[in-house]
């Protein structure tokens, strides 16, 4: 019996060697905090497409106004959904953060200017799309 553990042993030794040297992969952990800032990044995102489908038909918005609204609400879902995938990235806690922070800033601003009318602001969103840009980077790190 010794001898056939040991035969065993002797042809699977370079495969231990190299699962004991493999890094783990993360997990996602089923209602972890992306998936929950996902949730609501999307809830709002979908509410957003659902007020601009409905909600700016009863206004005097123009044209211009609603096409900034749902642009905000296409970057909005697109990072909520982002933000799923983001365990795969080597730094994830740095890709969440740009991708929040870039959505906040970029989809914020553009909601605001759509809804308001007021161009105060206007030059925040540029920041907030090079912030997602540079989330998106992250990536190929």
């Amino acid at each position: 019996m010794e001898f056939l553990r040991r035969g065993v042993d002797y042809i699977i030794w370079p495969f231990t060697k190299v699962a004991e040297k493999a890094s783990v992969a993360p997990a996602i952990v089923p209602g972890g905090s992306n998936a929950k800032l996902a949730g609501i990044l999307g809830a709002l995102a979908i509410s957003a497409l659902a007020y601009g489908a409905h909600g700016f038909q009863n206004t005097e918005r123009s044209e211009q106004n609603l096409r900034t609204f749902r642009n905000a609400a296409d970057m909005n879902i697109l990072h909520a959904l982002a933000l799923l995938g983001v365990h795969n990235s080597r730094f994830p806690k740095l890709t969440t953060t740009l991708f929040l922070i870039g959505t906040v800033l970029f989809s914020g601003t553009c909601y605001y200017t759509a809804l308001t009318d007021d161009r105060r602001f206007v030059d925040i969103a540029p920041i907030g799309g090079s912030t997602l840009l540079i989330g998106w980077l992250t990536f190929a790190l």
